[in-house]
């Protein structure tokens, strides 16, 4: 298993090397992804783009593109504090008495990250739900028109004419569009309230992200010797937490 350890080594030194770029990003992202300071001016943005009169949904691209990256950063620090686990338990020594300070250290790094991990993994879930509501919502909308199209075909013979045989064809299709009413404002302030929503939600996610990744690296740095070596260094038993 040493080559396990030697690769989960040097995969944590990676990760440690790149956070600095990664918590630049992250909150760089933040500031691109959500440029609206309150739910009253997101509102106003998203119902002037709400197109009440258009069968084709075209969504939302602000909260759409900004789930994308909220989706892609989750997934990437998921991956990332699934090697930090993974690190901490081959560095874990075998079970026995006396000297077990640097264990305990590596079980509450690891017991943080992985809380970490499931929150995140909770609001990856959570993700998709987005879609279905407002699809939902959108089709509600009265004034939404819906097509419909019918064909029709018919052929006929006869014989014995002035013409002798004659076999006869023809076909018609027709397309018809209609709106069910006239415009509910309170339907579509309900798909604007569930842009607003969930505009918010990745907002707290991408945030809750960013802080909780921040400990996590935070963690594994100011006690990386324990980390890594638990029982193999002499000196003080300090441990630094948050």
């Amino acid at each position: 298993m040493d080559f396990l350890l030697t690769k989960a080594k040097s995969d944590i030194d990676a990760i440690r090397t790149a956070a600095p770029a990664d918590m630049e990003r992250l909150i760089a992202a933040s500031t691109k992804c959500f440029p609206y300071k309150s739910a009253t001016e997101a509102s106003e943005a998203f119902k002037s783009q709400l197109d009440i009169n258009s069968c084709d949904n075209k969504g939302n691209d602000a909260v759409s593109g900004a789930l994308f990256v909220v989706r892609d950063e989750i997934t990437a620090a998921i991956e990332k504090i699934m090697t930090i686990e993974r690190f901490i338990a081959l560095s874990t020594p075998p079970m026995e008495d006396g000297n077990n300070f640097g264990v305990t250290v590596q079980m509450m790094v690891a017991k943080f990250s992985k809380d970490v991990k499931d929150e995140l993994t909770k609001i990856l879930d959570s993700l998709p739900g987005y879609f279905d509501a407002r699809a939902g919502a959108y089709e509600k909308m009265p004034t939404v028109p819906s097509k419909s199209s019918s064909s029709s075909s018919s052929s006929s013979t006869s014989s014995g004419g002035k013409d002798g045989d004659e076999k006869k064809e023809s076909s018609s299709t027709s397309t018809e569009e209609k709106k069910s009413g006239s415009t509910s404002m309170d339907r579509a302030n309900h798909v604007v309230a569930i842009d607003v929503s969930y505009y918010f939600k990745l907002k707290v996610a991408l945030s809750t992200l960013t802080d909780n990744y921040a400990v996590v690296i935070d963690n594994v740095n100011k006690n990386f010797d324990k980390l890594s070596a638990p029982k193999g260094h002499s000196g003080s038993n300090s441990m630094s937490m948050f």
